[in-house]
């Protein structure tokens, strides 16, 4: 593990409070430490200067493979947390270092950003993986990726669409059903059959009513110019029967609900945070101006408790 860690120059690079040369102590020990304070002080150090308020420096752009490296290992504490670095850098590099269809800027595109947004779309195919591990937490920060590191754009969609057969959990199909949006924002040729998935995903009877308001949102967001009264109408008509068909959460369920067969897929118990989720969806629809639709509360970066 971590070939070559130690062939880079990282006292020539800087991050954003000086010298980079503490990345590989950061990376090849505090990181994965069996000690969670030091693990969540690693993590905090590497947010705090590395990947100082989103900025990718040649420091952050070099430490990507280690981290990707860190992702899959069974052995890694907090991979969720790891997963969910990568996913920032890779997206941070994107929104910095290329235009919204994926493309690089024209003029003095950031070379950090450029390198960072190369190397992930080499790994794509076992970023897609990750969003299919085991470990649920390590799916969920891991989906948002599929959105923005798949490069082609068929099979971008195939593996959402797979993904979304497959999860029972709503955090989860939310955040797919975002990235299949992100996708098609991203990547033209991918647009016409996203919408498309989308819009049969909204009127599909057989998703429970969170997966079809989502979809509903994504859709909209995707096409902000058609947004008419039939979207809100269809829009309040699904959380009005979000909020109907919820149920107490009985002992037993899980925090997504329990996949009762026989229950529409998607629903769930409720929660203070399944409620937020739908009024921040409607939210998305009827707001004026540019449209920013999101199908969850901002999460914090998970870190196992010890």
């Amino acid at each position: 593990m971590f070939v070559g860690l130690h062939d880079i120059g990282w006292a020539s690079m800087e991050h954003a409070y000086g010298s980079a040369e503490e990345v590989p102590a950061l990376l090849l020990w505090a990181l994965g430490s069996p000690d969670a304070k030091e693990r969540r002080k690693a993590f905090d150090r590497f947010y705090g200067a590395v990947h100082h308020q989103g900025s990718v420096h040649p420091s952050t752009a070099a430490a990507l493979p280690f981290l990707f490296e860190l992702a899959p290992d069974g052995a890694t504490s907090d991979r969720a947390a790891v997963v969910a670095l990568v996913v920032s850098i890779g997206r941070e590099s994107l929104d910095r270092g290329f235009e919204d269809d994926g493309t690089e800027i024209e003029y003095y595109p950031p070379m950090d950003c450029t390198q960072a947004v190369a190397f992930l779309r080499e790994r794509c195919e076992e970023f897609a993986e990750l969003a299919r591990d085991p470990d649920p937490d390590v799916r969920l920060t891991a989906i948002p990726g599929l959105g923005l590191f798949l490069y082609d754009a068929g099979r971008a969609a195939a593996v959402l669409r797979e993904r979304l057969a497959t999860e029972r959990g709503i955090a989860a199909r939310l955040l797919i059903v975002e990235a299949a949006a992100t996708l098609a924002l991203r990547m033209p040729t991918a647009s016409h059959q996203v919408m498309h998935w989308l819009a049969g995903l909204a009127a599909d009877p057989v998703q429970g009513p969170e997966t079809r308001l989502a979809a509903l949102v994504q859709r909209a967001r995707c096409a902000p110019d058609e947004i008419g009264e039939d979207v809100i109408q269809a829009a309040v008509g699904l959380l009005r029967e979000s909020t109907a068909r919820q149920r107490p959460k009985r002992s037993g369920d899980g925090p997504e609900g329990d996949g009762t067969p026989g229950e529409p897929i998607g629903q769930r118990p409720v929660t203070k945070w399944s409620v937020q989720a739908d009024a921040d969806l409607l939210t998305s629809v009827v707001a004026t101006g540019d449209l920013v639709a999101t199908s969850s509360p901002q999460r914090p970066r998970t870190f196992q408790q010890q």
